[in-house]
């Protein structure tokens, strides 16, 4: 394994390195397919600006970006992050992207979910957990709610991809509704 910081049994995250901006993983944030419903895509992607967003990643003390890794090949799938982190307010945003289209429909955006919001809550001694998918992403509808995030509400037009504007519907999590769920296991 590269650099394990959390581990799952399909998974691990890793500390996201500028050995991991590879070609693959530029072109994952200029495909539209794998962008479809997030705010990549939009603009060319090119390897200055991912490494320019990796050292402002490494510097902020808001964010925090993992490699998503397949145990069984070290391979890099995708990225989740902990952003936008409140630390008065204890609460923050989870972001995903899987680029690797042969990882998709495999668990990889749930057991990730899982490990990012255990280290929320458990090691950064949040209080509230986000994340905002839209409408027609059910499969990270899905994830949302496999994870024990209950839907707060629909962000009307808040994403414009294809020449239309998308609704996107807002899930949390907080503490308490966590170690609920933890002890009832």
């Amino acid at each position: 394994m590269k650099n394990p910081f959390l581990k799952g049994d399909k998974i691990y995250l890793s500390p996201l390195t500028k050995e991991d901006i590879s070609t693959e993983y530029i072109s994952w944030l200029n495909d539209s397919e794998v962008c479809r419903d997030n705010s990549h895509a939009t603009f060319p992607n090119t390897y200055s600006r991912t490494l320019s967003y990796l050292e402002s990643v490494e510097k902020s003390k808001n964010d925090i970006v993992f490699a998503i890794r397949w145990i069984k090949n070290d391979v890099h799938i995708g990225n989740i992050s902990i952003q936008n982190i409140n630390w008065i307010n204890r609460s923050a945003e989870i972001a995903i992207i899987i680029g690797d289209k042969k990882y998709w429909n495999k668990g990889v955006g749930s057991e990730a979910y899982k490990l990012i919001i255990e280290y929320g809550f458990q090691t950064l001694n949040l209080n509230r957990l986000s994340s905002g998918q839209t409408v027609t992403n059910n499969g990270m509808i899905s994830v949302c709610e496999k994870n024990g995030m209950k839907k707060e509400g629909t962000l009307r037009e808040v994403l414009y991809k294809n020449g239309e504007y998308s609704d996107a519907v807002l899930y949390s999590i907080l503490l308490k509704d966590y170690r609920k769920k933890v002890k009832s296991k």
